[in-house]
């Protein structure tokens, strides 16, 4: 049997130097892009992590703001009977006129017993 010769044409030769270098390339930077990969996926992570942290925490403070509205409405806003009754002590003390009418009376008869 005739011996093939090993011997590769230098394109061909040239080809496949290019191909294995290429390899060796991708090969070798593979580890570098998929730890750049892992940072850019923990940047990410990070920063919507942040971004609900904040939007939680903006929600604490509206819902805050929501209570502390309605408490201080609660309190301060009259209702019917509390505002006929600031309005019948301020104006119209039927009460007390009757109690210095009555004291009034009582004082005048004292002083004809006395006197």
């Amino acid at each position: 049997m005739p011996e093939q010769s090993t011997t590769l044409p230098p394109s061909l030769g040239e080809t496949v130097t290019v191909i294995g270098v290429s390899n060796l390339k991708s090969v070798a930077e593979q580890p570098a892009m998929l730890s750049n990969l892992s940072f850019s996926n923990t940047v990410a992570n990070t920063n919507l992590s942040q971004q609900n942290a904040v939007a939680n925490q903006q929600a604490m403070n509206e819902l805050g703001v929501s209570i502390l509205g309605k408490t201080v409405n609660k309190v301060s806003d009259l209702g019917p009977l509390e505002a006929r009754s600031a309005v019948d002590i301020l104006t119209n003390n039927e009460l007390a006129q009757d109690m210095a009418s009555l004291k009034a009376s009582i004082q005048m008869f004292a002083d004809k017993v006395k006197g």
